[in-house]
């Protein structure tokens, strides 16, 4: 697949003749959410840290788009159409093909930032040179109003990331640019799409990246409405298949880190569950609690989850 460049590519051609290359390298994959790929992009302009660029991986959307981009009039914001066939991993990949700094951040279209992130994580590397991935906390936006927050971390080790779970977000992630390319960037497979940023920071760990985690809002993560069950369910079979390959290879399978595997596969199941009762589901709900049970018996959360489910409490 070849990347076509839009109305930014004068400005990269511009941009690449220029003897000072931006330290921050931001990538921004997007498909039709103009409305609120523009608020990602203000939250960009407004850093109080200039020397960035941002590369836009548009999948070749129906909507506003290029026009969003187009009138913030910005040379450091460039445009590739690139047709990703439902993979973002694919779109991040071609955002990094066309990055040139040494840090990489990135950013999905439907969340923001505070105005002094990219100053603030660039702090932290410069006063930390052995740090190789940086991840601050994020704010929750649901229906436009903060509700809370995620705390990410602590979990820093291959170990903990496959048995304990994911505790990192793209959009709240910087990672040194020779680091993300020693582990060949984002997986393209088909079946890990949704998980494919899961399945880079176990890589990471497991290459030996170093992470930090920054207990600071310096963004915000977007939640949409009522979750489809179709889609429930298809992030759920990426996160088994994920799980499925990294056990696979996981040395040396002994009793106990088949336990381990059973703990965590029942984990994901019990996350589904909990999903479907907030969805008001409780039949399917009480599937996939079962599920997990039957993986991890002791679970008290599980139990705990049953009989929210038998009660008709939305967990």
């Amino acid at each position: 697949m070849t990347a076509r460049c839009g109305f930014a590519g004068k400005c990269w051609l511009r941009n690449m003749h220029s003897s000072a290359l931006p330290e921050i390298s931001v990538i921004i994959p997007t498909y039709n959410q103009a409305d609120l790929l523009r608020e990602a992009l203000k939250s960009l302009s407004l850093q109080t840290f200039g020397n960035w660029e941002a590369i836009v991986i548009n999948n070749f959307s129906e909507d506003g788009t290029i026009e969003v981009v187009q009138s913030f009039h910005d040379e450091r914001l460039k445009l590739v159409n690139f047709r990703n066939h439902g993979v973002i991993g694919a779109s991040r990949n071609e955002g990094f093909r066309h990055a040139r700094a040494d840090l990489i951040a990135f950013l999905d279209s439907d969340d923001a930032w505070e105005n002094g992130k990219l100053e603030r994580v660039r702090a932290v590397f410069q006063a930390n040179r052995h740090i190789d991935l940086v991840c601050h906390d994020e704010a929750i936006l649901r229906h436009d109003t903060r509700n809370g927050v995620l705390k990410y971390g602590p979990y820093n080790t291959y170990f903990d990331l496959l048995f304990k779970g994911n505790c990192l977000s793209t959009s709240a992630v910087m990672v040194r640019r020779s680091c993300f390319q020693k582990v060949g960037g984002f997986s393209e497979a088909p079946q890990f799409v949704g998980v494919e940023d899961y399945d880079l920071w176990m890589r990471l760990a497991k290459a030996g990246c170093r992470f930090q985690f920054l207990h600071e809002l310096l963004g915000t993560y977007r939640i949409h409405g009522q979750a489809f069950t179709s889609k429930i369910e298809k992030h759920l079979q990426q996160s088994l298949n994920l799980l499925q390959a990294h056990f696979g290879e996981w040395q040396p399978q002994t009793h106990y880190y088949r336990y381990l595997m059973r703990r965590r596969w029942a984990g994901v199941l019990r996350g589904s569950g909990r999903s479907f009762m907030l969805n008001g589901e409780r039949g399917k709900a009480r599937h996939y609690l079962v599920l997990a049970l039957r993986k991890d018996p002791l679970s008290w959360k599980t139990w705990a989850l049953i009989f929210l489910n038998f009660m008709g409490v939305r967990a």
